[in-house]
């Protein structure tokens, strides 16, 4: 797992940190044990470092490591005797206004609590910007935290007045009607507001390949959907928004109706791709959906890939069948 998203980390990790030499960047910052200190500077030190990460895109800071180069060199553990959780935690909240998800793990080299490293994880806010301790307004650069031009601190202000929606999932499954050329399949999927401003405007594009294999219902005054062929043998279906999302809520979006053949059903199935594209004010974002294994990718270039390989697929099965 990404050293970003896991949710429990070790001595072991941050040893793989090291050991592989991975350079300081945009996101990740590495402290030695002098970092944490009574002295006022350094305070102000670490607040102007958290609210950096805050005011950008979020990272983490490993307190307890020495770097040389901008790459991790040793261990230089903090003595958690004297620099405790709850001492880290009562620096951070004298950052204003509070950053809300922030996570501390500590982490003791041999049990020994002397032995001390924090791993301090802060997320992206949507409250940003945030001040540190010298009444100043920090963003991550390259390897750094530098102070914000005011135009930078103005723009923050309205990052929480953009809405933040994410596709939450997607459900293809067959229902009980058929007949004697078609069994009916039913495609949906879900959105949901994550940010903390109601969206009014939004759209989700789905893409079907080998969409001759299928018919579509559907009733265009009531549900507003459209439909386009595109040249590479895929078709998009747009639902328009029909409703206010608003912060913390989750819409289904879709309801279409697809007839699929019953000769060629496990053969559309199996190459199936429904490749989603979300636009909403502020952003968009793209999430695909493979119904025979059940699982999503993010990456564009593998969404790509598979997509040419599903042609490849169904070209070979049709040259077979001709022979």
């Amino acid at each position: 797992m990404d050293f970003f998203d896991t949710e429990d980390y070790s001595i072991v990790d941050i040893q793989r940190l090291i050991d592989q030499e991975v350079e300081e960047n945009i996101h990740l910052d590495y402290k030695a044990s002098g970092s944490l200190s009574q002295e006022d500077r350094k305070k102000i030190e670490l607040t102007k470092d958290i609210s950096a990460f805050a005011n950008s895109d979020g990272g983490i800071i490993v307190y307890g490591v020495s770097e040389k180069e901008n790459k991790p060199f040793d261990f230089s553990f903090i003595d958690g005797n004297l620099f405790t959780k709850e001492w880290l935690e009562n620096i951070i909240t004298s950052i204003r206004p509070r950053i809300n998800g922030i996570k501390i793990f500590p982490l003791r080299k041999d049990g020994e609590i002397t032995k001390s490293i924090y791993v301090v994880k802060i997320p992206r806010s949507d409250n940003a910007p945030h001040m540190a301790r010298d009444s100043r307004y920090y963003k991550r650069y390259n390897f750094k935290s530098v102070p914000m031009e005011e135009y930078e601190v103005k723009d923050l202000y309205s990052r929480k007045a953009i809405p933040d929606i994410q596709i939450d999932g997607c459900s293809f499954y067959k229902t009980k009607e058929e007949t004697d050329d078609f069994f009916e399949y039913k495609l949906m999927a879900s959105i949901t507001n994550t940010g903390h401003t109601m969206c009014d405007t939004y759209k989700l594009n789905f893409y079907i390949n080998n969409p001759f294999f299928c018919n579509f219902s559907y009733k265009p005054m009531e549900d507003k959907h459209s439909f386009t062929f595109l040249e590479d043998n895929r078709i998009k279906i747009s639902s328009p928004s029909k409703e206010p999302i608003y912060s913390g809520e989750t819409l289904d979006i879709g309801g279409i109706t697809i007839h699929v053949s019953k000769e060629h059903e496990q053969l559309f199935l199996d190459n199936l791709i429904v490749d989603m594209i979300l636009f909403y004010q502020g952003g968009n974002e793209r999430l695909a959906y493979i119904p025979s294994e059940r699982r999503f990718v993010e990456n564009q270039q593998e969404i790509e890939e598979l997509q040419k390989s599903c042609t490849k697929n169904r070209y070979d099965y049709f040259n077979e069948s001709e022979k």
